[in-house]
Order: structure tokens, then C-alpha cells, then sequence
């Protein structure tokens, strides 16, 4: 292992490295004690209600909103997601609550490698090259940022190309509007109306992965995607951390 040197130990001493999900202490500045990385590990396992199948391979919902292929995918999925809560019994909800609250750089690397070798290995499957795409995502609300400081997605794309070598353009502003987090289906779709695309002629004929952290109806990548194809985009894959899980299907005969 690397020395740190006295510059990295007397930090170390100062603020002790901890967990990002547990807060215990750890040895090593990697984000996650071993104990939480594990159940990170399980969590990804967990099947779809509806299909069961994992994140990685579920195609349920308003999650299937890519119209290009990587691999055999329409969109690329790492975990399911149950509700936006720090506190949760989940270590998925905890890691991306504090990813988007705490501007936590640990957990923009742990994301961006996470979501880096996802995209890698649907580029080797389909057999893409890195350099053919770039890498783009719907910004924050100016609101959202003034609040917290930072764009989580912005920080999360940019560790993605150091990984990836896919290079990165921010390709998409916002106007105004609300942070999607507590809106409706109905306000989710007319709050993404304030997205536009800012660079549109360097959309035209170039392929674009497009990443957003968590989908949930999936009306803001959908947002993003069309105003992409409209400058001319030839292909927009959506890329997110995770995607709200479905409901089990009812029984025939149960009320719908």
C-alpha cells in the first residue's frame, strides 16, 4: 500500500477516515468498512419484485426509457431504490443521500467506479469504443445548487471519464424549476420542462451517455434524451446508480 506520507497521516489523525454508511472508523480512505461494502454487495443482488431479476438486468418500468443499445440494454441500472431517506435500513438510500447532501468525495469515487465499470463492460460487450461517446447529464436546479453547494451528477460524470476515458461535455442547463425529490408522476414531467440544451449543434451526430444518479419515472432523462436527438444526436444511453423499484404485480382478481 501506498505511504500516505506526513501530510495524509497528520490529516488522517486530525479527521479520521470513517464509514460512509456506518460512520465507524476505518484504516483505509476508501469510503465503506467491509462490513457495509458486503451488504452494498447483497443489496445489488436483490431481485425486481415484478421480473426478479437483478438492477443490472431488470427492464421493468419507466426506467426502460434508452432507445440505444450497450450490450443488450436499453439502460444501464446498478441497484433498485426504494425511497430517498439517510436513515434508511438500506445502505443503497444511505450512500446516495449522503452523495447528494454531503458532497462527500469519497462517494463520488465509489459511484463513479461503480457506474465506470458498468459502462465498460456493456461498451466491451457490444464492442464500442470509450472515445466514440460522451459523457452528459442533467444538471442540478440552480436552487438545489445554491442550497448544497455542488451538482452530484457533475462531480460523478467527471470521476466516470478519469476512469473511462469517455470525455465529458456539459450538454444540458436548467432555467429554474424544482429538485425532483417529493414531486408527483404529473409534476416530475412538467418540472423537467425547464431542461435545454445549451451546446446543440455539439449534439449533432455524436452518441451520448447520459447519466442521472437515481430514475425514478424517468421523465428527466426522457426530458434530456429528446432534446438530444432533436440537435441531432445519433444515439443517448441513460446510465443511473439506481432506479426506483416497482410494486409486486397483484393477484387477478385484486382491486387495481
Amino acid at each position: 500500500m501506498k505511504s500516505k506520507g506526513f501530510g495524509g497521516r497528520l490529516l488522517d489523525l486530525l479527521f479520521p477516515p470513517r464509514c460512509q454508511g456506518c460512520d465507524r472508523l476505518i484504516d483505509r480512505d476508501e469510503g465503506l468498512c467491509g462490513a457495509c461494502l458486503a451488504k452494498y454487495g447483497s443489496e445489488q443482488r436483490e431481485g425486481c419484485p415484478v421480473c426478479g431479476r437483478v438492477a443490472r438486468e431488470c427492464s421493468c418500468g419507466a426506467a426502460s426509457v434508452g432507445s440505444s443499445f450497450l450490450g443488450n440494454r436499453r439502460y444501464a441500472a446498478l441497484n433498485f431504490y426504494n425511497e430517498y431517506d439517510g436513515d434508511s435500513d438500506r445502505i443503497t438510500e444511505k450512500l446516495i443521500f449522503r452523495l447528494k447532501r454531503k458532497n462527500s468525495s469519497s462517494m463520488t469515487d465509489f459511484f463513479a467506479r461503480e457506474t465506470a465499470a458498468e459502462i465498460m463492460r456493456l461498451m466491451q460487450l457490444s464492442e464500442e469504443e470509450p472515445g466514440d461517446w460522451i459523457l452528459t447529464w442533467p444538471p442540478r436546479t440552480p436552487r438545489a445548487v445554491l442550497e448544497y453547494g455542488f451538482d452530484q451528477s457533475e462531480a460523478v460524470v467527471r470521476r466516470i471519464s478519469y476512469y473511462t476515458g469517455i470525455p465529458w461535455k456539459k450538454m444540458l442547463v436548467r432555467t429554474g424549476g424544482r429538485e425532483q425529490k417529493g414531486l408527483g408522476a404529473d409534476e416530475r414531467e412538467e418540472n423537467v420542462s425547464t431542461l435545454a440544451l445549451l451546446r446543440r449543434k455539439e449534439a449533432d451526430g455524436n452518441r451520448f451517455i447520459l447519466f442521472d444518479d437515481v430514475i425514478t419515472t424517468g421523465a428527466t432523462v426522457r426530458e434530456a434524451a429528446d432534446l438530444l436527438y432533436d440537435a441531432g444526436a445519433e444515439a443517448v444511453f441513460p446510465v443511473c446508480i439506481a432506479k426506483t423499484v416497482l410494486k409486486e404485480k397483484k393477484n387477478e382478481g385484486d382491486e387495481k
